[in-house]
């Protein structure tokens, strides 16, 4: 739950002044957390709550061990005492605390594990997702590893080998990944980019050979995050390929497997990074690295995609745990913080700015989840669930991204400059927000990206598919009248009507247009799920509220208590109580 105290002895002229918020389970202190997963898992929620539970202690009780290792940041180790090079990299010890919070709670391993898929293979990944939401409340940074590891798991139990000796590594390292215990763990990676193209992998220059019946691995990665990984995979351009995304392998290179080959990898520096500092990010050269052929021509980036998707669900998911806590934050200190001879949570400005931000929050909070219960769908084959997680991955990655930096930077704001100091877990969030709208592509990337499911799938007839089928989920005879459900229609035939319109454009004008578009189609999809998920009644008055609120924000990331806030009094308790319960 939450404990918020003075920092000031009780009966001080000082007492009340700067609050001391803290969680003893980031979960239970969600007020809301409860209705939305049980809402969505249904009779499966009980036998899984206690996982929720477990990682959203471990979350709250990360807190002092993320602060240090982010203080405390990760060195590379180039040479031993003897002058042999190692590329070791050294971490503070409460980096190695946050993992033994997080992968023995079960954030990737229980995923992978045979009994729960038995059970919960239908819902997988909204379980998984939904309970590392609590933990990415607080360490952003080991969250990327987490997201690595996983990826890789995703990726080899999808497309094993051919070969036996491949069948062989990737089960062993699908039996390792996450592992509870550290000696028996494997961490993942993802070695894609390179120096001369960065989000353009189709310039990608790393080459694979064969050599007596291996595959050999040789060339430069420009950014490889969580470094020093045990699995990983890596793309390499194929023998006499051409260029582009079409020429390039994707192989699962082990540190362990066989032995030495991780002297093979060269660690030449680690980068100097505004956010997510407790991870190792560094510049790789692959000098003969031996690996296993996961996808050769034509399909190893096809096969990496799936991982990179799976990757800017995590970003998304990040993005809105980021802006969850910086409101939790802000919600908890303004509950006690007096100023004008008022609480903050008293004060009608300051109501209406925390009232729009926690309508963005759940209106971001309900459009991430929707693409990752839309995940589950296609992975339980459901094609038309594919289109629409085709098009919404892009989309919510880049909305969320976006929204995590602007709203983590209005809690601050509204905690004041008590929230700008480091002892704060503001200044940390902000920091590691920032990172969120760029990698696994930055906003305009994701734009071309959506784009091309349009385009090239169609994935636009099974996005508006889904929201008019969401619409149809609370009748407007419950609400007393047809006027939200006649607002959202009227957004989904204009967004169909600009698509048609966009479509007809030169290639380079859709590019100007399409981020426009991907707005205000996120928007409309984001109401269109709060009304669905109002059905629920211990969501209905929030989610109303929110809705109303965001009738009066076309964009999410435009100034807050703008001046419809006068109209929409009445939903600020509600919207405040949906955030911080007390």
């Amino acid at each position: 739950m939450s404990t918020t105290r003075s920092a000031s002895p009780a009966g001080s002229l000082f007492a009340d002044s700067v609050p001391e918020v803290s969680f003893d389970n980031l979960f239970l202190a969600d007020p809301l957390g409860e209705a939305f997963f049980g809402s969505w898992l249904g009779a499966d929620y009980p036998a899984v709550r206690e996982h929720f539970a477990a990682l959203g202690r471990a979350g709250a009780l990360a807190h002092p061990f993320s602060a240090r290792a982010d203080r405390e940041t990760p060195r590379l180790e180039t040479h031993d005492a003897r002058g042999n090079r190692v590329d070791r990299i050294v971490y503070h010890p409460d980096y190695h605390a946050l993992e033994d919070l997080a992968y023995p709670a079960g954030i990737v391993s229980r995923k992978y594990a045979p009994d729960f898929l038995a059970r919960h293979r239908a819902d997988r990944q909204l379980i998984g997702f939904g309970a590392a939401f609590y933990f990415a409340q607080t360490e952003l940074g080991l969250f990327c590893p987490i997201c690595m590891t996983d990826g890789v798991g995703w990726v080899l139990e999808r497309h094993p080998p051919a070969d036996a000796a491949g069948r062989e590594a990737a089960r062993e390292t699908l039996s390792r990944l996450g592992h509870p215990e550290r000696a028996r763990r494997w961490r993942g990676a993802m070695f894609l980019t390179e120096r001369q193209g960065g989000s353009d992998v189709g310039a990608n220059a790393a080459v694979a050979e064969q050599r007596g019946g291996r595959w050999i691995l040789s060339g430069d990665k420009w950014f490889c995050s969580n470094v020093d990984a045990e699995a990983i995979l890596a793309l390499a351009r194929m023998p006499g390929a051409g260029a582009g995304t079409r020429g390039l392998g994707l192989f699962l290179v082990l540190r362990e497997r066989p032995a030495g080959n991780g002297g093979t990898i060269r660690i030449h520096r680690l980068k100097d990074k505004l956010g997510v500092r407790s991870m190792p990010t560094g510049e790789v050269t692959l000098e003969g690295s031996e690996g296993y052929l996961i996808g050769g021509e034509g399909e190893g980036f096809k096969r990496m995609a799936e991982m990179i998707n799976l990757s800017r669900l995590y970003n998304a998911v990040g993005s809105v745990a980021a802006l969850r806590r910086g409101l939790l934050e802000a919600l908890a200190h303004g509950a006690r913080r007096r100023a004008f001879g008022s609480r903050l949570w008293e004060l009608p400005l300051w109501r209406a700015c925390m009232a729009d931000l926690q309508a963005e929050y759940l209106g971001a909070f309900v459009l991430v989840f929707e693409a990752v219960r839309a995940l589950d769908r296609s992975a339980n084959g459901d094609e038309t669930a594919a289109k629409l997680a085709r098009l919404l991955t892009p989309l919510v990655k880049a909305q969320a991204g976006k929204l995590g930096v602007f709203g983590v930077s209005e809690a601050m704001e509204a905690v004041g400059g008590n929230g700008y100091i480091e002892e704060s877990i503001l200044p940390r969030l902000l920091r590691d927000a920032q990172v969120l709208p760029i990698w696994e592509g930055t906003t305009n990337i994701l734009t071309l990206d959506v784009l091309r499911a349009v385009q090239k799938e169609r994935a636009h007839e099974a996005f508006f598919d889904r929201l008019h089928r969401a619409l149809a989920a609370l009748p407007p005879e419950a609400l007393g009248g047809r006027g939200l459900h006649r607002y959202i229609e009227g957004r989904l035939r204009g967004d169909a009507e600009r698509l048609a319109a966009l479509q007809g454009e030169s290639e380079a004008n859709q590019q100007r247009a399409a981020r426009e578009w991907l707005e205000s189609a996120g928007r409309t999809a984001s109401m269109a799920l709060l009304l669905e998920a109002a059905a629920a009644p211990a969501l209905r008055e929030p989610c109303l509220a929110a809705l109303r609120r965001l009738q009066a924000r076309p964009f999410n990331v435009q100034p807050l208590a703008g001046s419809a806030a006068v109209g929409l009094a009445d939903t600020e308790e509600v919207l405040l109580r949906a955030g911080f319960a007390g």
